[in-house]
């Protein structure tokens, strides 16, 4: 699979996920937690108990109250993300293929999340137990560009299975790069959805889209076949009214995505293959950052 330049994402530094609280580890990462610990940011005083560490102790605060006080500070802990990638042929498509903008996703958003310190796995669906679990620093960018290229595109994936065997019980952010082409999975995404949010973890649908499908403006006979099932083809004529039935039929299709997510308490963002990375992050996906 096809991957894009780390040194293009120095743009993103400042974005950050939102993780609720409670989805965050007892590791040390650049996360906030309502938990008080030892990071560097301030936040409040509180009376000294018998047992606390004399080094906290606001000296200052004892000559004026003759009290003692202890200096809380907000303690910083890593979020764990998870991307799932839908590597069925169906993704080998379009001018500016989807599964291009599928690896550039994934590698921005480790980008974004190895800057936070949190804890990355990236999983390839057509088989659950392959998984990288990213290094923190560069090491883990150079390693899930290796990762990403010996990925091949091809076959079928049935997409709600394969998140169930891949699904943890860590509590975190979850991300499903996909076109969200099967059958089974448009029977059961809001099920899947519920199931993800039962194990505490928010899952966000990425979908992915080639202007080939969004934008149909030739009509006229052509052969078609089944990306995912080459051999069978179909002769077909595309009139206006064909093609209208068609995109409505994907509006439909879209619009019902993002209204089961939402009823799931998911994401929905419509990632399109002409726009750039940057853009569709720094603008499609701003609902996801912590502003």
């Amino acid at each position: 699979m096809r991957t894009i330049s780390v040194d293009g994402l120095a743009g993103l530094d400042k974005l950050r996920f939102t993780i609720k609280n409670k989805s965050v580890t007892q590791y040390e990462g650049g996360r906030r937690s309502s938990i008080k610990g030892r990071s560097t940011e301030f936040s409040g005083f509180r009376e000294y108990i018998p047992g606390d560490d004399m080094r906290y102790v606001d000296w200052n605060a004892y000559g004026r109250f003759d009290r003692l006080y202890i200096k809380e500070y907000m303690e910083e802990r890593e979020g764990c993300i998870n991307i799932f990638l839908d590597t069925s042929a169906s993704m080998d498509f379009g001018g500016s293929p989807k599964d291009q903008m599928m690896a550039g996703l994934a590698e921005a958003i480790c980008y974004i999340c190895n800057k936070q310190r949190d804890s990355v796995t990236v999983t390839d669906l057509a088989d659950p137990g392959r998984t990288l679990k990213l290094p923190k620093g560069r090491l883990g960018l150079l390693r899930l560009e290796a990762f990403l290229r010996n990925i091949t595109i091809q076959g079928k994936v049935d997409l709600k299975e394969a998140v169930k065997r891949a699904a943890t019980g860590k509590h975190g952010l979850t991300f499903i790069i996909s076109d969200f082409y099967d059958e089974a999975f448009l029977d059961g995404e809001e099920e899947l959805c519920k199931f993800m949010r039962y194990l505490r973890q928010e899952p966000v649908l990425l979908q992915v889209l080639s202007r080939e499908e969004l934008e149909i403006d030739e009509t006229g006979a052509a052969r078609l076949h089944d990306i995912e099932m080459p051999d069978e083809m179909v002769s077909a004529t595309f009139d206006r009214l064909t093609v209208d039935g068609y995109l409505g039929a994907l509006k439909d299709f879209m619009t019902r995505l993002r209204s089961s997510a939402d009823r799931a308490g998911a994401g929905y963002y419509l990632c399109r293959t002409d726009r750039t990375i940057g853009r569709i992050l720094l603008e499609d996906l701003r609902g996801l950052y912590d502003i």
